[in-house]
């Protein structure tokens, strides 16, 4: 059952916030793995249930303080059955019965909501298991739950509800984001990006992954990987699909035969180091009002320390002559993205400082252009008219 629902409601959403595993089914609430005492002392592991009404986006219980179980005879640490379960039989679903009616009844006024009633009750039941075990648990957390259908997650972002911020993470649906090169920056910039809302993400890269892309890269892939040199994209979506579940591999280069893989694109990042490349892709980027943001680095070792900048170049309709300058493409004596130095923190931060600026923070300066420099450890912004 989708959870897109219970994240509307308030006292639903903080059930799912906290890691229960919840379910509107059949006009009952469900939440399961509730761990409880058998009465021959082992762990079982039940659900509560009981009738809900909906109206619109929010639920009515419309029900007393009662709550059902499903299980066997729910009981204390020592085996003994608990007082307030009540043997009776209720059909919950087809297929899905509660055999007992739990009754704890804090006041004449009941419940004060459904997050209070739940965890109430979960509290009752679980901490007699906990006292046989305390690595059991009600709260199994997100991955336990299930998400609505249209979510490009594979399971519920509660960091985003938890800071209440659902209503603007939604306005990357609609986003179909792009990834060229996925060899440093890139792949930082994946990192980030499969953590938002947008609904598909292209990754293009016809390179393979290898022992030095995995020093200057998020995660740690294994030997064997290293030994099997999978394509870079196919790897990174191999990875990040177990988070977001449209991201798309294409293992070839883009340049001017295959442009068309852009198609449907609403935001590109160029993050390869293919400079003698971009132009072809930045003219049809240009011809199609699609925005980009261009990374990369000039970093040089000087007397045994690291220096240089890095540099954030963003395009976005309208904008679009006084940028192209910006970009760097290779003299035909020195192509300076082949001799540059990489490091992954350097990666991580070019690649931040790019989703940054691509994200919906607030932004006064709405620049064009944008270095850190190492050596004074500055951010320069500079606006392009």
């Amino acid at each position: 059952m989708s959870t897109a629902l219970l994240a509307r409601d308030p006292d639903l959403s903080r059930l799912l916030d906290d890691g229960y595993d919840v379910a509107l089914q059949a006009g009952h609430l469900i939440v399961r793995h509730i761990p409880y005492v058998t009465q021959a002392r082992s762990i079982g592991y039940g659900f509560l249930a009981y009738p809900v009404t909906v109206s619109g986006d929010r639920l009515v219980s419309g029900t007393d303080h009662r709550i059902w179980f499903g299980g066997s005879a729910p009981c204390d640490e020592h085996g003994r059955p608990l007082p307030l379960a009540n043997p009776e039989a209720r059909a919950i679903t087809d297929g899905l019965q509660a055999q007992f009616m739990l009754s704890s009844k804090p006041g004449p006024a009941g419940y004060p909501d459904e997050y209070t009633k739940v965890t109430a009750y979960a509290r009752i039941i679980a901490d007699q298991a906990q006292a046989i075990d305390q690595a059991v648990t009600p709260t199994p957390g997100a991955a336990w739950q299930e998400v609505d259908d249209d979510s490009p997650f594979a399971y519920r972002d509660t960091a985003t509800s938890r800071a209440g911020l659902a209503v603007v993470n939604r306005r990357y649906r609609g986003h179909h984001i792009v990834i060229v090169g996925l060899g440093g920056s890139g792949s930082y910039i994946l990192d980030q990006v499969a953590k938002t809302e947008v609904d598909t993400i292209r990754l293009i890269d016809g390179d393979t992954f290898d022992n030095h892309n995995a020093f200057r890269a998020p995660g740690a892939p294994t030997l064997e990987t290293l030994r099997s040199r999978p394509n870079k994209a196919t790897y990174f979506a191999s990875r990040y699909s177990h988070m977001h579940r449209r991201i798309t591999p294409c293992e070839q280069y883009l340049d001017e035969d295959n442009l068309t893989l852009l198609e449907a694109a609403t935001f590109v990042f160029l993050a390869s180091d293919d400079a003698a490349g971009k132009p072809a892709v930045m003219d049809w980027l240009e011809a199609h009002d699609v925005p980009f943001i261009d990374v990369g680095m000039g970093i040089e070792e000087i007397d045994g320390r690291l220096s240089g900048l890095l540099r954030v170049t963003t395009s976005l309709p309208g904008r679009r002559a006084p940028v192209r300058g910006r970009i760097p493409t290779p003299a035909p004596e020195r192509d300076a993205y082949a001799r540059n130095i990489q490091t992954a923190d350097l990666n991580a931060l070019n690649a931040i400082l790019a989703v940054n600026r691509w994200k919906l923070y607030a932004d006064a300066a709405a620049e064009g252009f944008a270095t850190y420099s190492l050596i004074t450890n500055e951010i320069a912004n500079e606006d392009l008219p």
